[in-house]
């Protein structure tokens, strides 16, 4: 009357010694979907087969390159140094930002050194223009 229970998932492996078979012998079998178990498993290894795909992670994107700003703001400051000296340090923030961008790997190597160039430039005509003013100041 009462039918036997069926035996668990450990069970099963338990008495089963014999290799199990593969997921493309199993649907040529026709045995494939056991009852228990959703088909969905066994039908995307059939699909891949058994084989183990290769994952790997994407490329990670580059950070955005600091060269052209360092440029920006070396062009800026040599401008600006031809007619004042006062902006000194925006001379000295474009030297600092063309050294770092000389220190990055991806940013161009040509652009950091134009904006080096012209931010020692613009530092070298901002001090001279600072020096020439200093004598004519008169004293207090």
């Amino acid at each position: 009357m009462s039918e036997p229970e069926p035996l668990s998932r450990r069970e099963r492996a338990a008495g089963e010694s014999a290799p199990v078979p593969t997921a493309a012998e199993q649907i040529a079998a026709g045995d494939a979907f056991d009852g228990e178990r959703l088909p969905t498993a066994q039908l995307e290894r059939a699909a891949f087969g058994e084989h183990v795909l290769p994952w790997s992670p994407p490329t990670p994107t580059a950070p955005p390159s600091v060269a052209p700003w360092a440029l920006a703001v070396a062009i800026t400051a040599l401008v600006a140094s031809l007619f004042a000296g006062v902006l000194l340090p925006l001379g000295v923030i474009a030297l600092v930002m063309s050294v770092i961008s000389l220190r990055r790997a991806h940013d161009s190597r040509r652009v950091a050194i134009w904006a080096l160039a012209l931010a020692v430039l613009s530092i070298v005509f901002s001090a001279g223009w600072l020096l020439w003013a200093l004598p004519q100041l008169s004293p207090v």
